[in-house]
């Protein structure tokens, strides 16, 4: 069990990383500086350098928990879908509603480059987004026609979060929760359609 020393780091620390989110949602991680970070912490720089390295690390660490919280949410959401239909309304669902009520998590990792047009272009790919590729990708697999066909899973993936990545990047700032979930639904299952005949075909 953590002392009380330990207790009062690990709080100091979720603070820093509480504000540096706010200040990256809000003026975007170019712009922020870790002196706006412990401002909004109202904490000094020599606390903020106790705990972390740099803004590069802060950045990394709630990029990945962001990624975690995501993907737990999802698999939630997905629940024991019997079809690829259900398997994919899940995960649209899943993401819309995880970001309608974390929208700077959404802010953060959308600015941070989590997805990537194609990532294999870069020769590596970041860790996070790796994750996050490969968290969907086994919540469709067992409804693909051949499981070991990892590439078509990857395209099924990145499928899948383009659209609603693309989708919010305009939504989540022009449109209201209600008229977001409204909007999208006639686009989702157009989108699904199209999924799951293409999927019959190849």
């Amino acid at each position: 069990m953590p002392n009380r020393t330990q207790r009062r780091a690990s709080k100091t620390r979720n603070r820093l990383l509480k504000a540096a989110l706010s200040v990256f949602a809000e003026v975007g991680t170019d712009a922020a500086t870790i002196e706006m970070i412990t401002q909004r912490a109202d904490l000094g720089k020599g606390t903020f350098y106790r705990h972390f390295a740099d803004k590069g690390e802060i950045i990394g660490v709630l990029i990945e928990q962001g990624v975690g919280d995501l993907l737990e949410v999802l698999s939630r959401t997905v629940g024991e879908p019997h079809s690829l239909p259900e398997a994919l309304d899940g995960l649209v669902n899943g993401h819309v509603e995880f970001f309608l009520s974390h929208r700077e998590e959404y802010l953060l990792l959308f600015q941070g480059r989590l997805l990537k047009p194609d990532p294999a272009a870069t020769g590596a790919v970041e860790r996070p987004y790796e994750d996050y590729l490969h968290g969907v990708e086994e919540l469709l697999g067992p409804f693909l026609p051949h499981p070991a066909e990892g590439m078509k899973a990857r395209r099924l993936a990145c499928a899948v979060a383009g659209f609603v990545w693309g989708f919010l990047s305009f939504a989540m700032v022009a449109l209201k929760p209600e008229t977001i979930r409204e909007s999208m639904k006639p686009l989702r299952d157009a989108f699904l359609g199209g999924v799951v005949k293409f999927m019959e075909l190849s």
